[in-house]
């Protein structure tokens, strides 16, 4: 079936199980919950944020009983992701259309891509250590500065205290073990979590790519977090770790990525009406790569530091400021070593008036190798009815050069970096509306347009990086959502147009459309079942090649046949699709995941 025939399949299913449900007051589902901290850095309910904003919480990731993040992330409007083969191979994130490095991620409130790519490693990052992951479509430029031209992801790392384990075994000869405890009293409150995933894999490319190997590529991987909290009576301090070591092989070669990332944070209050927080933040990325004829060796650091208010005004409103630091350091073994700094101001602006809703931002970031760059935003949103709101907004964004584009010696004196590079820029407008009803669920729609500048391509003189490529991005995103009586429907479908402006052809490997539907349902004992169905189109990739569209029906469970124990299964590509997530590169086949889990409270 073609990819436009199963997104209307989607829909129409959606439309159909939707006027034959009825919601119940005691729905054993709740909605998540309605609060969010990533749109404007101030916590605010989701259902007021003036940005398109997704929300992935721990029991979501539980109930999918998913392997990785990326069964996760695709199950969202406006995401798509391209996987280089299979556990722990190269994932790229696109938001809205934008290039991978155009998604701003922040762990626990620190920017954490990598200063040498400017991208972030998605495979890396355990689905056993995320206790929260918020996702912003849209520029985010006038509040965080560089990278947001597609949006924020922003994952918040786990903190219960609770103990739990769980043991998976499955296809491909997987192995995983997660287990945490921790402690929590009056004032303080501590927890640790750990992993150990191993996956004997399969080949990563197939004939078709540039250096297949026939042969089981593997990934084995390590983490640790520790999180704690504590209230000293006139502020509260926060601190998160999180340490990961992971070895990937791919076709011809294997990869070692170590990361750690740490956080302290002080909250507390000036008055009654002015909050501040003052953060500080160490990243440290480290990437050696074998490629059996000859190694890489990359490793970045950096600091971060950001000091932010929150004042509320007698008239109403809310005003926030602040300043972020960071340096950021970046080397390649035995050819550069380079450093940089950003210092950024920014200040939003937040108003109610009865049933309008305005808010106002504006930021300044100051680079020590490209310069200053001014970014600003202005939303607003309209509340019609009890039921109905109208957003929409209009702001810029920007992408510094990474460290690798400004100072790469290049191969042999191609593909070399220039320290003359601009930044990239963005404007992007979008209007969106939001339905919600007490019985017939909750309904939202956005239309957009992104225009990017001064897009880097190695394309000067031997390939040299230059600023030369714009990109126009257009999109529809629609979502539906519907809880009854132990049920849970979601349904949404994203179509998108993302065009080179100077060639006129689609950018790659991002589909012009997509879909899915989820139906769940939880048994009173809190056992549950459900299905996946997504739907992917065609899409362009490199040297002129179209790839077809696909589909992927997935199935997870869960049986609580205890009140602290349950068996958990997970079945993915149930039909044995073949595709090539890209171009030489195989997906992985029909597979199955059994896990037993203990959580006691």
């Amino acid at each position: 079936m073609k990819p436009q025939k199963l997104l209307s399949s989607v829909l129409l299913a959606a439309v159909l199980i939707s006027t034959s449900a009825q919601a119940e007051e005691n729905d054993i589902y709740e909605l998540k919950p309605d609060l969010v901290v990533t749109p404007s850095r101030m916590t605010e309910p989701l259902s007021q944020a003036l940005a398109s904003v997704s929300v992935i919480t721990r029991e979501d990731i539980e109930l999918s009983v998913a392997q990785d993040l990326l069964e996760l992330l695709r199950l969202q409007p406006g995401v798509d992701i391209v996987r280089s083969g299979g556990p722990g191979e190269q994932t790229s994130v696109f938001l809205r259309g934008s290039n991978s490095n155009h998604v701003l991620v922040l762990i626990d409130g620190v920017r954490v891509s990598s200063a040498n790519t400017g991208a972030y490693s998605w495979e890396q990052l355990p689905l056993s250590q995320i206790e929260r992951i918020e996702i912003v479509r849209g520029p985010r430029g006038s509040i965080y500065g560089s990278d947001s031209i597609g949006g924020v992801i922003q994952v918040f790392t786990r903190s219960s205290p609770n103990p739990y384990a769980r043991l998976t075994s499955g296809s491909y000869d997987t192995i995983e073990f997660a287990g945490g405890l921790g402690y929590q009293g009056d004032r303080t409150r501590l927890s640790v979590n750990a992993g150990y995933h191993n996956v004997g894999g399969f080949s990563a490319q197939n004939p078709d790519g540039f250096s297949y190997h026939p042969d089981n590529d593997g990934f084995e991987g390590i983490n640790l977090g520790i999180k704690g909290w504590a209230d000293t009576g006139y502020g509260s301090w926060r601190f998160s770790l999180l340490a990961l070591d992971n070895e990937s092989e791919f076709d011809q070669g294997v990869s070692d990525a170590r990361q750690l990332v740490t956080s302290l944070e002080f909250r507390a209050s000036f008055s009654g009406n002015w909050q501040y927080q003052v953060l500080g933040g160490y990243v440290d990325d480290e990437l050696q790569t074998d490629f059996e004829f000859f190694t890489t060796d990359f490793r970045s650091k950096r600091y971060n530091f950001s000091w932010q208010n929150q004042f509320a005004t007698s008239q109403g409103g809310k005003l926030s400021f602040g300043l972020d630091y960071y340096r950021e350091q970046g080397k390649s073994l035995f050819t550069w070593d380079e450093s940089r700094n950003n210092t950024g101001l920014f200040a939003s602006f937040d108003r109610h008036f009865s049933s309008f809703h305005l808010q106002v931002s504006g930021r300044l970031d100051d680079n020590s190798r490209f310069g200053a760059e001014f970014t600003g935003q202005i939303a607003a949103g309209y509340e019609f009815g009890d039921a109905w709101r109208l957003t929409g907004s209009y702001g810029s964004a920007f992408r510094g050069p990474n460290l690798s584009e400004q100072f790469s010696p290049g191969f042999g004196g191609f593909f070399a970096g220039n320290p003359d590079l601009e930044p990239e820029s963005s404007t992007s407008g979008e209007l969106g509306l939001r339905w919600r009803h007490d019985t017939a669920g909750t309904f939202s729609a956005a239309i957009y347009r992104t225009d990017v500048e001064d897009l880097i391509a190695f394309a000067g003189t031997n390939f040299q990086a230059i600023n030369i490529v714009e990109a126009r991005l257009e999109g529809l995103e629609l979502d539906y959502l519907l809880a009854w009586n132990g049920w849970l429907l979601n349904a949404s479908a994203t179509f998108q147009n993302t065009q080179d402006r100077s060639s006129g052809e689609s950018l790659l490997r991002r589909p012009d459309e997509k879909g899915y539907i989820t139906l769940d349902h939880k048994f009173a004992n809190g056992s549950w079942l459900g299905l996946e169905w997504f739907v992917s189109g065609g899409r362009n990739d490199f040297g002129g090649i179209k790839l077809d569209g696909y589909s992927l029906f997935n199935l997870r469970a869960g049986w609580l046949f205890t009140p602290a124990w349950r068996l958990e299964l997970r079945g993915d590509n149930l039909l044995d699709e073949n595709y090539q997530p890209a171009f030489g590169f195989n997906n992985a086949g029909r597979s199955y995941y059994v896990s037993l889990a203990w959580m006691p409270m």
